[in-house]
C-alpha cells in the first residue's frame, strides 16, 4: 500500500452468534478463540499489532495509539505478506474486544491493544500448540479428513470471506463488481456448500468449518441487500437469485 493509506470501510454493526458470551471471556482466552477461527493469517495480524506496541513504547512523537493500519500493513509486507488485515482488524474489535479505536480520520485509523500481555501469552500457547503438532506430524489421523481440511486450505477461505466483506460494504455494486460476484457464487461458494456437506458427512467439525459456515452467512446477507436494493439488469438478478439458492 504505497503513499497515504486508504480509508477503512465504515461497517455496520451487526450481531455474531456468540459474540457476548466471547466477550465474558478473558483476552487471553478470547485471542486463542481467534485464533482457532482465523490460523495464521489471525496469528500474523496479532504479531505484528504486539510487535508495534513494544516498539513504539517510549519513542518520540504524537502516536494516536498503540498501533496504526499502516503499522500493520507495513510489518506483514515486511515478512513478505500481502493481505489487506481490515477484516481481521474489524473482528478483533467488534466480536472480540481485544483491540479500540482510538482515531479514526479520513486517511488514518489507530486502535489501542487490551492487556498486551495476555495477548503476548496466548500467541506463545498457539506457537507451542503448532510446534507440538509439527512435532508430531507423523502421525496421520483419518485420511478423508485430512483431504478435506487440505481442500479447505486451497480454497483459501479467508480470502473469499474478505472479497465479500468488501462488496457487502457498497451500497450499489457496480458491472465488474456484480460480475466477481457472480464468479463467487458459480466457482468459490459452490466448492464451499460441497466441502461443507463433506465435513458433516464425516462429522468433522474443525476451525475450517466454522469459517466456510461464516462465509455463507455473509453470502446470503450480501445476496439479499443487494436483491432489495435499486434496480438490477434480469442478468444480474438471476445470478443473485442463484446465490441466495446455492448457500442455504
Amino acid at each position: 500500500m504505497c503513499g497515504a493509506t486508504p480509508p477503512l470501510p465504515v461497517y455496520e454493526a451487526e450481531m455474531v452468534p456468540g459474540t457476548m458470551s466471547e466477550l465474558r471471556l478473558g483476552v487471553r482466552e478470547r485471542v486463542l478463540d481467534f485464533l482457532a477461527r482465523y490460523g495464521e493469517r489471525g496469528y500474523a495480524v496479532l504479531r505484528a499489532i504486539l510487535e508495534t506496541y513494544y516498539s513504539g513504547r517510549g519513542s518520540r512523537g504524537v502516536r494516536l495509539g498503540d498501533f496504526s493500519y499502516r503499522d500493520v500493513v507495513n510489518r506483514l509486507r515486511a515478512w513478505g505478506l500481502e493481505y489487506n488485515p481490515s477484516m481481521l482488524l474489524r473482528v478483533l474489535e467488534r466480536e472480540y474486544g481485544v483491540v479500540e479505536t482510538s482515531y479514526s480520520s479520513r486517511n488514518q485509523h489507530w486502535w489501542r491493544i487490551s492487556s498486551p500481555e495476555e495477548v503476548a501469552a496466548a500467541l506463545e500457547e498457539y506457537e507451542a500448540g503448532i510446534n507440538a503438532e509439527e512435532s508430531n506430524g507423523d502421525e496421520v489421523g483419518d485420511p478423508e479428513v485430512e483431504l478435506l481440511r487440505l481442500q479447505i486450505a486451497s480454497l483459501d477461505p479467508d480470502s473469499i470471506l474478505e472479497r465479500l466483506e468488501k462488496l457487502s460494504v457498497r451500497p450499489r455494486l457496480s458491472r465488474q463488481e456484480l460480475l466477481v460476484l457472480r464468479s463467487l457464487a458459480f466457482n468459490e461458494l459452490e466448492l464451499v456448500v460441497k466441502l461443507l456437506r463433506r465435513a458433516e458427512e464425516l462429522g468433522y467439525e474443525g476451525p475450517e468449518v466454522g469459517l466456510l459456515r461464516e462465509i455463507l452467512v455473509k453470502a446470503s446477507r450480501l445476496a439479499r441487500k443487494v436483491l432489495a436494493g435499486a434496480r438490477l439488469s434480469s442478468e444480474a438478478r438471476k445470478t443473485l437469485i442463484e446465490m441466495t439458492r446455492i448457500t442455504r
